[in-house]
Order: C-alpha cells, then sequence, then structure tokens
C-alpha cells in the first residue's frame, strides 16, 4: 500500500511537471485569430486581441492583453469598451471532474464608454461586455462527444482595478458628458440567477475616490429563450457621493448661470429592473447637502425684480435712490447662499423634495421641487427679501410696498427653471402686477380724497 502511495505521488509529480512544461512552451498565442472570430460572433461587435499567453500560478492562469471591442462602421468603429490586461485564474482539479471552474477574474484599467443618443435609447454594449464573466457563470457547456455530459462553467469573484466609465447623454441639453475614474469593482457570491454581492468605488470630477455604490445583482439571461428572459435586477442598493463639485461635474459656459458647490448625497434604491429602457423607473429616498452653494453668474434678487415690467425703470430707479450697501448688493454677479440640507424621494427617476429652504444675504427662499438625473432643475418657491432691505427698496419704489407681507417682507413667489448649467428664475407676474396695482389704486384714492 505504501508502495502504491508512493508511485501514485511520483505519478501525479510527473503529471504536474508535464503540464507546467506544457503551459511553458504552448504557444496559445497562434490561435489567436480563431479566438477573436469567435469573440466577434458571439458579442456581434468588432474586437481587437494584441496577445494571448498561458502560464501557472495555483492553476491555469490565462491573460489577454490589449482587448478592445469596437461599436461597429455604422457608428464609426468607436471603442465601447478597451481593456489593458485581462487574466483568469482557473484551477486543474475541478477540471478533472468535467468542471470548469475559474477561481478569480480581473480587468486592468479598463476604459467603458456607455451613452444615450437624442433619441433616449441608452447603449450599455461597453457595461454587458465588462460584466460578461460574471454573466457567464452557471452556463453548460456541451461536451464534444455525444451523449457525454456537459461541462458546468462557474466564476468565483469578478473584480475590476483602476477602470474609467465614461458617460455621454445627448438627449441633456446642453450635451452631458461625466467620467468615473479610479474605478475599483469586486462581484463576489456569483451563482447563476442569484443575486451577487457588489460593491463599487470610484473618483467623479474628484482627486480621490468620493463615489460608492453597494447591493445585490442579478445579471440579465436570455436561459430558455426570449419568452423566458430576465432583465436582471438590483436590491439592497445604496449609492453615495461625497463632496462632488458641481461646477466640475456638470459644467457650462463661462458666462452662464450655474449652481455651485460640493455636493454630499445619499440613495438607498428600491428593488428594480436593469432594464436601460426604463431607468426612469426607480424609486427610493435619500439626503442631500450642499455646502459652499453659490448661484454664478447670476444676482436672483436683481433677476426678479428686472422681471417687473409693471414698473418701468425699477432696477435703475434702485440703483439711485438705494444707499451704497443696498445698492452693492443688488449689483453683486454672484448669489451666495447658506449650506442646503434635504430629504428626498426618488420617484419614476426624479429625485423630489419638499421642506427645502435657501437662504442668503438678501432673502430667504422656501419650496419644493425636483432634480432629474439629466441635471433638469423645477423648483416652486415664495422668495421673502430681508426686512432690511424690503424696507430699503420700499422707501425708494413705493409702488413695491403691495408685496410686502405682515412683517415687513417683501414676498414673491418664484420658479427656478432649467438645467443645472442654464437656471432662470421666474416671478409670479401675474401675483406681483395684481398686488402692485392694488397698491397704485390705493395710492390714487387716498390722492383723491386729499384733493376733497
Amino acid at each position: 500500500m505504501k508502495k502504491f502511495l508512493i508511485i501514485l505521488g511520483v505519478l501525479i509529480l510527473a503529471g504536474l511537471v508535464v503540464a507546467g512544461v506544457f503551459l511553458a512552451t504552448f504557444d496559445v498565442d497562434r490561435y489567436r485569430p480563431l479566438i477573436v472570430r469567435e469573440l466577434e460572433r458571439a458579442i456581434g461587435r468588432p474586437v481587437a486581441l494584441e496577445r494571448i499567453s498561458l502560464g501557472w500560478r495555483q492553476g491555469i492562469a490565462l491573460q489577454l492583453k490589449g482587448f478592445t471591442v469596437f461599436e461597429g462602421v455604422a457608428a464609426g468603429n468607436r471603442p465601447v469598451i478597451e481593456v489593458d490586461v485581462a487574466s483568469a485564474l482557473v484551477p486543474l482539479w475541478p477540471l478533472l471532474r468535467r468542471e470548469l471552474r475559474v477561481s478569480s477574474v480581473v480587468l486592468l484599467r479598463p476604459r467603458v464608454h456607455a451613452s444615450r443618443d437624442a433619441q433616449g435609447r441608452v447603449n450599455l454594449v461597453g457595461l454587458a461586455a465588462a460584466a460578461a464573466p460574471a454573466g457567464a457563470a452557471g452556463a453548460a457547456r456541451p461536451a464534444p462527444g455525444a451523449g457525454q455530459p456537459a461541462i458546468s462553467f462557474r466564476v468565483d469573484s469578478f473584480r475590476v482595478a483602476d477602470g474609467t466609465l465614461r458617460w455621454t447623454d445627448a438627449m441633456a441639453q446642453p450635451p452631458m458628458e461625466l467620467s468615473l475614474t479610479q474605478v475599483d469593482l469586486a462581484v463576489t457570491n456569483i451563482a447563476p440567477g442569484q443575486p451577487m454581492d457588489v460593491e463599487l468605488r470610484g473618483a467623479l470630477a474628484s482627486q480621490t475616490p468620493n463615489v460608492q455604490l453597494r447591493g445585490r445583482l442579478t445579471l440579465p439571461t436570455l436561459a430558455g429563450g426570449p419568452a423566458v428572459a430576465s432583465s436582471g435586477s438590483a436590491e439592497q442598493v445604496r449609492f453615495t457621493v461625497e463632496r462632488l463639485p458641481l461646477e466640475s461635474a456638470f459644467r457650462a459656459a463661462a458666462d452662464a448661470p450655474q449652481l455651485r458647490g460640493t455636493l454630499t448625497l445619499s440613495l438607498e434604491l428600491d428593488a428594480l429592473t436593469l432594464d436601460p429602457q426604463v431607468v426612469r423607473g426607480l424609486s427610493g429616498r435619500g439626503t442631500a447637502k450642499l455646502d459652499e452653494p453659490v448661484v454664478a453668474n447670476l444676482n436672483v434678487l436683481r433677476a426678479v425684480l428686472e422681471k417687473f415690467a409693471m414698473i418701468p425703470g425699477l432696477v435703475e430707479t434702485l440703483e439711485a435712490r438705494l444707499p451704497e450697501s443696498e445698492r452693492a448688493k443688488l449689483n453683486a454677479k454672484d448669489t451666495v447662499l447658506k449650506p442646503i440640507e434635504l430629504s428626498m424621494l426618488l420617484e419614476a427617476g426624479v429625485l423630489r423634495f419638499t421642506g427645502l429652504t435657501v437662504q442668503s444675504d438678501t432673502f430667504g427662499l422656501d419650496g419644493s421641487g425636483s432634480v432629474g438625473f439629466d441635471g433638469t432643475v423645477d423648483v416652486r418657491s415664495t422668495l421673502r427679501v430681508d426686512p432690511a432691505l424690503s424696507a430699503a427698496l420700499v422707501r425708494s419704489v413705493n409702488e413695491l410696498q403691495g408685496l410686502a407681507n405682515d412683517t415687513g417682507e417683501l414676498e414673491i413667489p418664484l420658479t427656478v427653471q432649467g438645467q443645472a448649467q442654464r437656471l432662470a428664475v421666474v416671478p409670479d407676474l401675474q401675483y406681483v402686477a395684481s398686488r402692485i396695482i392694488a397698491t397704485r389704486a390705493i395710492d390714487l384714492l387716498g390722492e383723491v380724497l386729499r384733493k376733497q
């Protein structure tokens, strides 16, 4: 028995040596053209591959260098995913049991491009190609011989290191482009048709990682044909962004009004489908905080007063009559705000909020509204001018007295609309006109009575 074990050990060692020599000398790269053709047929897109190599690291180590998937000739042959190095580790022993087990797949420095065109069609081919190793887990591969059992295939873990995800949105106005860099992604507990644990970190408009996403993901499957195809789903998703500089993430023309500041956002998403065409159905809840907020290139109070066409030359009159300190507030280029905090609900892909409170040195604003993922802002609110400034404005132009509330504040309903890069402040001119006309009527009646 002892001799048998010794002989068996020698045979196993010899087999490992032979396997090692084979892996060291076998030129798998000569099959690269064939592999590229098969990849193109499977993906349905042009593919480029610079080199394939085999090695041994506690298992068969397969490495692909310079892997690129292109959009296609009709779309200008733009790359949708580029990977510097893709590696997979395949343990030897499971192969003897007709099980193709990949203990790990690592993509090093992948660059993925996702987009939405002007018609709203979302292109996630690059993301789908990047996630293919995890999505293929559990699939059965037919054995070459008829009547032979299929070879099972599984992937234990999938990781992305130092990746880049670029998103372009031609539907947004103006068109938007965002880049998530320094992407590290880990996918574990991979099983066919079952939720996988996903954790992602990256940097958005930042030198250091400031974005994190955690959740459980079930990838789409076409098992059983289109009739029973699943679009995939996600659950227990938590998304956080820390100190995102709005002016870097959402760029605008140099002189265009723009909301600036550093945004901290936390969202918990309900169970959702991964169908990119119904992403507008997202729902959840969260909180947001905007530090150092500034409405650049827009004096909100001046913009409101400039729309009072029922009082010709209002702003010019105020500039001529106001004290220097109050005139400086009216002539300031930007509107500096105090930090803003609010709770939100995510409904139908739109962040909705109530209880919004905004405060500057010239006014306070209370209201509610929404912000879309495309940067669309719609806020309905009431602006109340600081009491001291209100008194100075009324002393300069008496007609404004009609807008004063019981505490002496000028009170103006208004709407803030547009893109984050191009905000417009629109007062309720019908309300303003009715109050000013009423004040004028009272003044005229007083003059008539005094003359009598």
